[in-house]
């Protein structure tokens, strides 16, 4: 696929001419979303050096596969889906779209939707958190502009100054127990705007007969159980780390319990096993 030329010409001269990278998004922004997608997946890029000295490079392909299963354009699509089904819910559900919000990624890895987040908002108006130390790392390797800072697996230490217009959290609640996922929801729900939202993604309780399909298992009965009775089921992974990673499903009263209101949820054909929840804060 092509990018529209004279707007990367007109970006390209705007950096070349010592412009700052808000300078350059200005232009870039003019592009449609999946186009900008293609460009800061293609960074760094020789025929545009001016643009490549001010936007971050991609993560090289390993580290795209061992964080998410895929990499380049396929990850992409997943990507520049799910970003516009978090304008398409803000729109719905806050009364506005993500253009100059302020926004939180919560469980940003090395930042492959912080990345998309820059066609709607300037970095000051960007931070992304993780509670692995590689992670945060590896953004601020990249040049990543914007905050990035690292829960410790604390997060009810989590220190920001922002108050957030839109946070999400894509597929970290499918893998956290219980005890993990109260204090990330406790300490999101106290840098949030009132009226703002959080979007989660989860995994429906149907998520454990696929489970046991694909891995042979015989779990999908027991795990039903116990969301209906407690609101959440998790199947910690063997290991190092084990208990606080795994497998997970959520009732949505597990949300309302720890002191949110959910507002509305949506699902995709593209996903049918996690469904984007959204919640205000109480």
């Amino acid at each position: 696929m092509r990018l529209n030329q004279p707007i990367l010409d007109r970006a390209e001269k705007r950096a070349a001419d010592g412009g700052s990278l808000e300078d350059a998004l200005v232009e870039l922004r003019r592009m449609p979303l999946d186009d900008f997608g293609l460009l800061m997946q293609s960074m760094p890029d020789e025929r545009l050096p001016a643009l490549s000295r001010l936007l971050p490079p991609m993560a090289d392909a390993d580290t795209q596969k061992s964080w998410t299963g895929a990499a380049g354009v396929d990850l992409l699509r997943q990507s520049v889906g799910f970003i516009r089904q978090l304008e398409t819910l803000s729109f719905r559900h806050a009364g506005r779209g993500l253009d100059g919000a302020t926004i939180l990624d919560f469980g940003c890895g090395y930042g492959r939707l912080t990345r998309l987040l820059y066609y709607f908002t300037d970095p000051a108006g960007i931070c992304g958190v993780d509670a692995w130390d590689r992670a945060i790392r590896l953004c601020r390797a990249a040049r990543l502009p914007g905050r990035f800072l690292c829960s410790d697996a604390r997060p009810e230490r989590l220190a920001t100054s922002t108050i957030f217009d839109v946070a999400f959290a894509f597929s970290v609640f499918t893998h956290l127990p219980p005890r993990a996922a109260g204090p990330c929801l406790t300490a999101v729900r106290r840098n949030m705007r009132p009226g703002g939202i959080f979007v989660v993604t989860i995994r429906p309780v149907e998520y454990w007969e696929f489970y046991d399909e694909r891995r042979g298992g015989a779990v999908a009965r027991d795990m039903a159980a116990r969301q209906a009775r407690e609101g959440y089921a998790f199947l910690a992974h063997e290991g190092r780390g084990g208990e606080l990673y795994g497998e997970a499903s959520y009732d949505l009263s597990f949300f309302r319990r720890e002191g949110w209101s959910v507002a509305g949820y949506d699902r995709t054909l593209a996903n049918p096993h996690e469904i984007a929840v959204v919640l205000k804060a109480c």
